[in-house]
């Protein structure tokens, strides 16, 4: 019996993030509302660390083609989307791309009207020079005019660099603005909003009108009261014209682009709660613009600095609507980039189509009836899980493994012992729609438990105060110094295990028994049946409907990691960047109550009685798999759980074995080292390397080593008869992964501009996010150490290539249906591909879809 499941709670909310007023040319507002709606549009957030995740920072100009976006981004800003010629060189001349691919490169931008003077043959030569070579064969760049802040022009006529100076004044005050609790003294203004924080506190402030800019306390203090009328009178005051607003005001915010995706988070995100229109002219990204945009213009005044940019209202500027910008270097550079795609996926599916029949997937054994597994274990999307999952097949023809989001539907808040609120588990795009407890099995244990938590907590709480207040912190060094020598010691050598605080005060012999309870869901209003809803919702758009094994395991993930600030960035992203070990456990508590079971039998779900379900966590620094409450195992089930056990050992030896050279190991043991060492810049690479979204029945990639850089959801078209499961996976997972897809892109390619730096200059401001040194803007996105070796590319920046086995008109419906999901593949943000009939198609941007030659196995034409 074939049902649609239940609605996916992340669906609708995917819509919010990408749903937007059209950003081309011409959604340039003309009035200042208008233009601060367009810059909040451009703008992506960025979490705080403690929920921090991958964000695609080109999101605001995804209904533009991706070379209409750099030609946006590079009106107002120095950003750069492209690598540059000699990342392209080195790949070429390492036989990553052919000849070949150059010129399917050129054939398909030439169908998008995207063309270059060089043939393959000329490219081919160009990357066949010497890295110091001129590049005769391309023509001169035509640069458009870009819009610059004051700051940056009265920069090349002084000694002072205003840029950095301003930066780091805007810094200053936001830093102040938004602490959490490091600094030992508060801002007394943080009750108000930046802009009025701000407009209070700046006028005492004698620091940069030292520097030079005069007049600037009188300016601020004549500021109006509120900052889009603020707004409004500075842009008059400079003479910009209105139809260039939007623009000018891009080039203000990208000028301190982390403060500006932190009020941008603060503004729409934060507490999962976007403000109402009506609140929006006072927000605090408006409040940050006004800011910004005083400095300028006290500066423009105080230098007597005019500009005129009314040259510009009668050009086609800025030139998002043209292809190439009569820059062929670019044009090029995407060339190369599209050929390092084509080479990516041809080598994809030739390896799909060619993988070997393994020892239990043999013809004769394919005749006779199925036997029962020992286990079905389901991993997140994650890429990090596409190694420990192949590892683990190949053990033992008795495990299946299957791929889905790694919150597992459970749309949870996780509360800790004894208190009140805790973290989101869930992806970020969504709210939590209850919060589920930690705690003991027996509950008269807990009191004791949480009454000694609360004093060891308070104990630390002012013993850190003391060793870092500016009384105590010499004579803390100085006379406890030497007790510390031990620890700092087993630090570097990545010996002095975890510093998570969960167990605090509980007893060793308790700290297995330390989890989510099923105690207060009834008053949160989670019903019965809603408990059934969500255990459903599960299953089906997971297509595990029927042939349960005799285990179930629910595996979520977590990285370790010690004095990383970016630690949650390598944890679940679909569990807000926080472990995946809650969500699994209430799915398999769900699904082991029989009033539950008996519930999903009425909906066509038969459970077997012998089928236990089992959560899991895979530590993806250590590659060790840990399965919780196995001393619940019914007795029937104890030998499955060791023979599970020893499979899982043997599979995360052999996992770390292979990540050895990918990590620089010597031995296993200095990889798990890496975990616990305080020094490490590099416990794990994370998601670099990812390239694909595979969207299939696990037939269609087992056995084929996909060196962890595809991310991969189970799905079976013919259990999804009416498009419902496909709809959801391509309008939230395929959108999840395309962000962290981009969010990787965007590191490697700039850095500077959407990277976070170097971790070694990292400090945390606030308790929320990171400066590079001791000012500047706050840092977003990856450091350089996430995407690179320190001689050598760690990621290979490339869009996102989705594989879907399902019928093309299946696909068409939901592209059809979800526009701006439909404008990711038309403007060439991620490359789309069907595998239907044994055949694999390519989806052209114009919407037309092309056989390719690969012929794919016959396991992709149907399901057993």
């Amino acid at each position: 019996m074939t049902q649609n499941a239940p609605a996916s709670p992340m669906k609708a909310a995917v819509a919010k993030i990408i749903s937007r007023s059209e950003p081309g040319t011409s959604g340039f507002g003309t009035t200042v509302r208008e233009a601060l709606k367009r810059v909040s549009d451009v703008i992506a957030p960025v979490w705080p660390l403690r929920d921090y995740v991958a964000v695609n920072p080109y999101a605001g100009l995804s209904a533009n083609s991706f070379l209409e976006a750099r030609s946006l981004l590079q009106s107002f800003s120095d950003c750069e989307t492209l690598m540059g010629i000699e990342y392209y060189r080195d790949a070429y001349r390492e036989g990553r791309f052919t000849a070949d691919d150059i010129a399917e490169s050129i054939k398909e931008l030439a169908e998008q009207q995207i063309t270059t003077s060089l043939d393959a043959q000329d490219i081919c030569d160009l990357l066949a020079q010497n890295s110091n070579s001129e590049n005769p064969g391309i023509r001169e760049q035509k640069v458009q005019p870009r819009l610059r802040t004051i700051a940056e022009i009265a920069t090349t006529s002084h000694s002072i660099d205003w840029s950095e100076a301003i930066r780091d004044e805007v810094s200053k005050h936001c830093a102040a603005h938004y602490d959490e609790g490091e600094s030992v003294w508060a801002s007394p203004v943080a009750h108000l909003s930046l802009y009025q924080a701000w407009r209070t506190v700046a006028p005492h402030d004698r620091n940069i009108e030292i520097l030079g800019l005069r007049g600037i306390r009188q300016f601020i203090a004549k500021m109006p009261a509120m900052p889009e009328t603020a707004i409004t009178e500075l842009l008059t005051r400079l003479n910009v014209p209105q139809p260039l607003w939007s623009s000018f005001l891009l080039c203000q915010a990208f000028s301190i682009p982390g403060w500006s995706a932190w009020t941008k988070y603060q503004t729409n995100w934060k507490g999962n709660a976007p403000v109402s229109n009506d609140s929006f002219s006072e927000s605090d990204l408006v409040g940050l613009l006004a800011i910004r945009l005083a400095y300028d213009v006290a500066l423009a005044e105080s230098e007597s600095i005019e500009i005129d940019l009314s040259g510009l209202v009668d050009k086609n500027w800025p030139a998002g609507g043209g292809r190439t910008n009569g820059n062929e270097e670019a044009v090029v550079r995407l060339v190369l980039l599209r050929a390092s795609e084509i080479a990516f996926r041809n080598n994809l599916l030739d390896s799909m189509s060619e993988k070997p029949f393994s020892p239990h997937h043999e013809p004769s054994d394919l005749a006779s009836p199925p036997q029962r597994k020992l286990a079905q274990m389901v991993f997140c999307i994650d890429v990090r899980s596409e190694r420990i999952r192949r590892q683990l097949e190949s053990l033992s023809d008795q495990i299946d493994t299957l791929g889905f989001a790694g919150f597992f539907g459970m749309p949870i808040q996780s509360v800790s012992i004894g208190q009140t609120t805790g973290d989101a588990h869930v992806p970020v795009l969504i709210k939590p729609k209850f919060k589920l407890h930690e705690g003991l099995p027996h509950q008269e244990h807990e009191p004791s438990v949480i009454s000694k938590r609360k004093q060891t907590r308070t104990w630390r709480q002012t013993w850190n105060e003391y060793s870092t207040s500016g009384i105590g912190c010499f004579s803390f060094v100085e006379s406890t110094g030497l007790l510390y020598g031990w620890k700092l010691a087993s630090r570097a050598f990545g010996k002095a295990g975890s510093n998570d605080h969960r167990y605090d005060a509980v007893p060793d012999h308790k700290r297995d028994q330390l989890g989510p309870t099923l105690r207060g869901l009834n008053h949160q209003g989670i019903t019965l049946t809603q408990q059934a809803d969500l255990a459903e919702s599960m299953l089906r758009n997971m297509g595990l409907t029927e042939d349960f094994a005799s285990l179930v395991v629910f595996c979520g993930h977590a990285s370790q990691t010690d004095n990383n600030p970016l630690a949650a960035g390598l944890d679940c992203g679909a569990c807000g960047g926080h472990s995946g070990e809650p969500n699994a456990r209430l799915a398999a508590m769900l699904l082991n109550q029989h009033s539950i079971r008996t519930i999903l039998a009425s909906r066509g779900i038969m459970i077997p009685d012998d089928t236990h379900f089992v959560a899991g966590l895979h530590n993806t620094a250590t590659d060790s798999i840990t399965f919780f409450h196995v001393d619940d195992v019914p007795e029937s089930h104890r030998d499955h759980v060791q023979q599970l056990t020893e499979i899982a050992d043997n599979a995360s030896e052999q996992t770390r074995l292979e990540r050895l050279p990918i990590v620089a190991s010597d031995t296993v043991e200095k990889l798990i080292q890496r975990a616990g060492d305080w020094s490490e810049v590099r416990p794990e690479w994370a998601l670099a390397g990812n390239a694909a979204f595979i969207v299939a029945p696990r037939s269609l990639t087992r056995d084929v080593n996909l060196n962890g850089r595809s991310f991969l959801h189970s799905y079976d078209w013919q259990q999804d008869p009416e498009g419902k499961i496909l709809e959801s996976i391509m309008t939230a997972p395929m959108v999840v992964a395309h962000w962290i897809n981009m969010q990787y892109y965007a590191s490697t390619v700039d850095n500077a501009h959407f990277g976070s730096g170097c971790k070694t200059v990292h400090n945390v401001v606030g308790r929320f996010g990171i400066l590079s040194g001791n000012g500047g803007d706050l840092m977003t996105g990856l450091p350089w150490q996430s995407v690179h070796t320190g001689s050598a590319y760690q990621h290979a920046p490339m869009r996102l290539q989705v594989i879907i086995a399902a019928p093309l008109e299946s696909i068409d419906r939901v592209l059809q249906k979800h526009l701006p999901v439909a404008e990711l593949v038309e403007g060439g943000w991620l490359h789309l591909v069907a595998i239907h009939n044994g055949v694999s198609y390519q989806r052209a941007p114009s919407g037309d879809w092309s056989a390719m030659p690969s012929a794919m196995p016959s396991a992709c034409n149907t399901v057993n």
